[in-house]
């Protein structure tokens, strides 16, 4: 086919208006169909999209009904196809960006021994470090209600 326009009709208010971009695409599944109709959309010159309300598409409602009370004579065969994986690929790896944090230098200390160049803070890190402690490359904090407060970042 070598169709340049086309003219849709949806009963989904919220698709139309997440194509006409009236609507925001919440989730991320949500935003890969997304973009899937509008790199779709891009193949054609022009394209237009409606919502038909819900009164006016009795009709067609009507048209569904009948075509589904006839029985043919040659019987119906409904292909299935079950897909292994979504027919949307996501994103398989985010950037994650390291920084220091105030555990670093507690963590430092504790696991190598390393303090900083400057005594007053190489003090100040040798009174703080105190109520920690590292377990298996995790810092753990003293608690006094319980044993150890894992230390976590955000």
């Amino acid at each position: 086919m070598n169709a340049k326009q086309i003219r849709i009709h949806s009963d989904s208010q919220l698709i139309v208006n997440q194509v006409t971009a009236d609507f925001a695409a919440k989730d991320a599944s949500m935003y890969a169909y997304l973009s899937t109709a509008h790199r779709l959309l891009r193949s054609f010159q022009a394209y237009e999209i409606k919502q038909i309300p819900r009164g006016e598409n009795s009709h067609a409602d009507a048209l569904a009904r009948l075509a589904s009370a006839i029985k043919d004579k040659v019987g119906r065969k409904v292909p299935v196809e079950i897909l292994a994986r979504p027919s949307t690929v996501a994103s398989e790896a985010c950037a994650v960006r390291y920084e220091d944090t105030w555990m670093s230098h507690i963590y430092l200390y504790l696991k190598n021994g390393t303090f900083p160049e400057d005594k007053a803070h190489a003090r100040n890190l040798r009174y703080r470090s105190a109520r920690y402690t590292v377990i298996n490359d995790v810092l753990y904090k003293h608690g006094y209600t319980t044993p150890y407060l894992k230390c976590l970042t955000a």
